[in-house]
């Protein structure tokens, strides 16, 4: 499956058409899609202060995680490997009239642990408006939750200038949520900035995830998140923009016992995740920086789970080619700490209409406080195709 899916992405680069694609002839039902063939090499790596090759959980390390979500972790010993982020992705739209539409999303991976190498609906929504010029937007459905400033485009790479964005900042063991939406839009007087104002509610659960099973636990680990309530505000004015994010949700850790029973690690725990970011798309200079912090406090349980992570990266336009530096950074704040602090140097050429080459090279280095080698430092050099139709 793996080699026939990156087969079809090489296909797909070499004969897309730009255009979306009309299924019917009036328009109403129609076709787009996106597309990553990414590889990556481990060039180098330690971890606890020795290159001696190490195992971590199944991985034969110097390796290193890229991809939390579905376990996307490369090894040195493997070369360069094509099959941890490559995709394909299709969209399909249909509107039933100027006000009504739904619009459902499949991807194909190469890896796809949580769902097995099966197409995966990632988006599956209906859209409703009062009027065709109405600010107001409501949908209901399936979604990916819309904690950071890429979550809705996340896997659609040729929106971001980097391969990935930085996985210290963007990986949870939940990424979707089944609930509805709503949604304001509005210009703010006379100005030249626009508003979107956005709230949401829903739960997922997700059985034997990715995160949680592969790179914490080895044993299969289910994780629910439910009774989820968030908001965003954001901002533009073509030059600048800002938004701001806010989650509340119940989050529930468990494995399932032989005899039936649960071995229950957090119930239905209080959650809030906050988030802020800040662009700026000025000439052709590109400022893209994110702030985030996750909360799971509870003093009765011995509970002080806080992660904060951010990056900031900085690039330059050159006609089609965009060079960029971007810094980023987790940490937990209670022993033992588990941290990363990573830096990449990226370079994007538009050297086709809705189509990119891009090159990136990582350093990472582990500042986790554990007695064993957790993923470790690691140098890491990616290339990617990457593109939409």
């Amino acid at each position: 499956m793996n080699k026939i899916l990156i087969a079809t992405v090489i296909q797909l680069a070499i004969a897309a058409n730009a255009a979306a694609i009309d299924l019917t002839d009036d328009g109403s039902l129609r076709l787009t899609g996106f597309y990553s063939l990414t590889g990556a090499k481990v060039l180098s790596g330690s971890a606890l202060g020795s290159s001696a090759p190490w195992t971590y959980q199944q991985w034969k390390c110097p390796c290193t995680i890229q991809g939390w979500e579905y376990g996307a972790v490369y090894e040195k010993d493997k070369g360069f490997q094509f099959d941890q982020e490559s995709l394909i992705g299709f969209q399909i739209k249909k509107d039933f009239s100027q006000t009504l539409s739904a619009t459902a999303q499949l991807v194909s991976r190469a890896l796809n642990p949580n769902d097995g190498s099966r197409p995966t609906i990632d988006w599956a929504y209906v859209t409703w408006q009062p009027s065709a010029d109405s600010s107001w937007t409501f949908q209901a459905g399936k979604f990916r939750i819309p904690l950071y400033y890429y979550s809705d485009f996340l896997y659609i790479g040729y929106a971001y200038p980097w391969v990935r964005p930085a996985p210290d900042v963007y990986g949870w063991p939940i990424y979707s949520y089944n609930g509805a939406n709503v949604s304001y839009r509005t210009q703010l007087g006379t100005s030249d900035w626009a508003a979107t104002m956005l709230a949401w509610t829903g739960s997922y659960t997700q059985k034997n995830d990715a995160y949680d099973t592969k790179i914490y636990y080895t044993t299969p680990t289910h994780e629910s998140w439910k009774n989820i309530y968030g908001a965003s505000v954001t901002a533009n004015n073509g030059i600048f923009d800002v938004r701001g994010m806010m989650m509340w949700y119940k989050d529930t850790l468990w494995q399932d016992n032989p005899d039936g029973t649960r071995n229950t690690f957090i119930d239905s725990q209080s959650t809030r995740i906050m988030g802020v970011s800040a662009n700026m798309d000025y000439k052709n200079w590109l400022i893209k920086a994110e702030v985030d912090r996750y909360e799971q406090i509870d003093a009765s349980k011995g509970l002080n789970n806080v992660y904060k992570y951010a990056l900031v990266g900085v690039g330059y336009q050159y006609g089609a080619w965009l060079p960029m530096y971007t810094i980023s950074r987790y940490r937990t704040i209670t022993e033992p700490i588990e941290g990363r602090d990573s830096q990449n140097i990226s370079l994007r050429w538009d050297f086709r209409k809705n189509m990119a080459l891009k090159v990136q090279y990582d350093i990472s280095k582990d500042k986790s406080h554990y007695s064993y080698p957790f993923f470790g430092d690691s140098k890491l050099l990616s290339i990617s195709l990457q593109g939409t139709f």
